[in-house]
């Protein structure tokens, strides 16, 4: 073949190439991949992306420094195997028979070196050693895993790392709650309440609550298979399930069972935000207050006492070591091109930098109840929030309405100075003291005076 033949045959491959180009479909779910090069490449942000002690799945198998941690999956796997009383070889078989379903849940450049039993195996070790690690390891009792405490505070962080999990259907195969995805998700919850600060779900339903409150639970909707009880049966209608453990720890954080009292309301208003910070809010008489719930979805603004008080409703959080790390994988996560979602945890992050500058923003957020700090300075929570929002692309219409009715009222001078006011005189009860007292001071004065000009006879 020619050379000029070879290159016509190169250009008509390019040109079919490009006519197919329309018809590659996106794939209908997230699948195992690598963390974006635009977001690893960041300076000083590799680190929060790579396990630190344990690699779970293909994509850092080989990496040298982590060669304690695959004798310990072993020693995991063997002690799950113990404690379910189940058979190695049947377990493994049943994840190589179905090898070729689960290999289309990764990407294929972090599988493409491994051949089928390779993977299996893999899948198999890392599995059994996961389920281990959600349903024995607990802070207070490292030794349910064999590990010392310090060890165990890095396996919580590596197993939520983005580029260190396995897909759902892996774990529900190994698992011994068979098809009931229920507990397994059950399972997760409780490791993530226990071990990240989240507040508890509401009660599931046929968990200790009644029948009305079981129809009320089952219209809200959610995540586990839910069910509705009555005399005679228990039927399961099957929702949506995690893709992984990262993916539950996402909809823990944001409680996607209730959305009702949202505030992602798109709003048909162009506001563009002049405040600044936290300081600036609160010289305009705008009040911190900490919702009951940690979603990070209910983000209110409103009045209360005819419109003399004005307060932010923001959600509690806790900022402590992990905090850079977990929102820094769950903003990889939401930025995986094949993981269609709204942004909400950018945009979390994003408000949030929105309101803090300085570390008076944090002592303010402090004093209202609404941040914990545990990481130290109020100076390294400014810095850390200012930090890991860079180059955010937030979700515009989420918050929207918050933003809006802030800026409303930022712009107002007449609520503004009604707001101080009312900040000034009436926020607490020596605040109303002295401004009674000063009242009555006022009108003692003036009948003094009045008596003064117009002397009794």
């Amino acid at each position: 073949m020619t050379e000029t033949t070879q290159n016509s045959s190169s250009l008509a491959q390019k040109f079919t190439q490009l006519q197919n180009a329309t018809k590659t479909t996106q794939n209908t779910i997230p699948k195992i991949q690598k963390v974006p090069h635009y977001l690893r490449g960041r300076e000083h942000f590799a680190k929060h992306y790579s396990p630190k002690l344990v690699a779970i799945g293909p994509i850092h198998r080989n990496d040298s420094n982590l060669e304690l941690g695959q004798k310990y999956k072993l020693i995991w796997a063997a002690m799950y195997l113990e404690r379910t009383n189940q058979d190695a070889k049947n377990l493994f078989q049943k994840i190589l028979s179905n090898i070729g379903r689960l290999k289309e849940l990764f990407a294929d450049d972090v599988i493409e070196k491994l051949t089928d039993e390779e993977l299996s195996w893999m899948l198999f070790v890392d599995g059994c050693s996961l389920l281990q690690i959600l349903d024995k390891g607990k802070p207070h009792a490292s030794q349910e895993i064999n590990v010392k405490i310090d060890q165990l505070v890095l396996v919580l962080h590596d197993i939520l790392l983005l580029e260190n999990q396995l897909p759902f259907d892996v774990l529900k195969l190994l698992s011994t709650h068979g098809d009931d995805d229920t507990l397994l998700i059950r399972s997760m919850n409780n490791f993530l309440e226990c071990n990240h600060h989240l507040s508890p779900r509401r009660p599931e339903i046929g968990q200790g609550t009644t029948k009305d409150e079981d129809r009320e639970l089952a219209e809200d909707g959610g995540y586990v298979s839910v069910y509705i009880k009555n005399e005679d049966t228990l039927r399961g209608e099957h929702i949506k399930c995690p893709f992984h453990l990262l993916d539950q720890l996402r909809r823990h954080v944001l409680d996607d069972t209730d959305q009702s009292k949202t505030n992602n309301q798109n709003t048909n208003e162009d506001c563009m935000t002049t405040y600044r910070n936290i300081t600036e809010l609160r010289a305009v008489g705008i009040k911190l207050k900490s919702t009951e719930s940690r979603s990070r979805r209910y983000i209110s603004f409103s009045y209360r006492w005819m419109c003399l008080c004005a307060e932010l409703m923001l959600p509690e959080i806790l900022v402590d070591d992990t905090t850079a790390t977990t929102y820094l994988n769950l903003i990889a996560y939401e930025t995986c091109p094949d993981f269609e979602n709204k942004f909400e945890i950018c945009s979390f992050v994003a408000f949030m930098d929105s309101l803090i500058d300085h570390p008076e923003d944090v002592k303010e957020l402090r004093k209202a109840k609404v941040l914990r700090n545990a990481l130290g300075s109020d100076e390294e929570v400014a810095q850390l929030f200012n930090t890991i929002s860079a180059d955010l692309m937030p979700n515009p219409e989420i918050y929207s309405k918050v933003r809006c009715q802030i800026e409303k009222h930022y712009r107002n001078r007449w609520r503004t100075w009604i707001a101080l006011g009312y900040q000034s005189h009436f926020s607490n009860p020596w605040a109303i003291i002295a401004f009674l007292g000063a009242i009555v001071a006022l009108i003692l004065t003036f009948i003094q005076t009045w008596l003064a000009i117009n002397p009794v006879d």
